[in-house]
């Protein structure tokens, strides 16, 4: 004989499992409402750089040179006017001739800003810039916005990570050996 619904509804048993099931529900669901990412891991001394297929600004693959003892990150237009006057007034070579890299992450931008306004005018640069286009890839990358990140390099090791907005201490990582 199959039980009426009442006899279901008020069988003790059944109402605690149902309760003991709303009460988890209740406990789960802002855990995965509210989960956070996972924690960015950020670049400290002894990592290695990101492995990142770089294009520069004439859309041509440009990995970083292995003997490169100096890395420059941007990720603003705020720290793209500190490094760029600089790099500008120094020339074409300047960069390769310090065994550094200019990387800039640019996947915010908008798309048509960067093809009809941002890419023409990095195409005068007289150095290569690398770029990063997608989200997520930079991540590594510690940041402060309006400033460059400075990474030193040893053997592809980092071995020191500075911050700066200032323009004379940014000139001075790149002339330091």
């Amino acid at each position: 004989m199959k039980p009426n619904r009442n006899e279901v509804l008020y069988n003790p048993i059944f109402r605690k499992q149902i309760l003991s099931l709303i009460l988890t529900l209740i406990f789960l669901i802002p855990l995965f409402l509210f989960a956070e990412e996972p924690t960015k891991q950020l670049l400290a001394p002894g990592d290695t750089l990101p492995a990142i297929n770089y294009t520069n600004q004439w859309e041509e693959p440009s990995p970083i040179p292995t003997e490169t003892n100096k890395v420059l990150f941007i990720s603003d237009m705020d720290a793209s006017k500190i490094i760029h006057p600089i790099l500008e007034k120094e020339g074409k070579g300047y960069l390769e001739s310090k065994q550094a890299v200019l990387i800039s992450d640019i996947h915010r931008m908008p798309s048509l800003i960067t093809k009809f306004v941002a890419l023409p005018r990095m195409k005068s640069y007289p150095y290569t810039l690398r770029l990063v286009r997608e989200e997520k890839l930079s991540d590594p990358f510690p940041r402060t916005k309006g400033s460059v990140t400075m990474i030193l390099l040893k053997e592809g090791k980092v071995t020191k990570i500075q911050i700066s907005n200032v323009d004379t201490e940014v000139k001075s990582f790149l002339e330091g050996n």
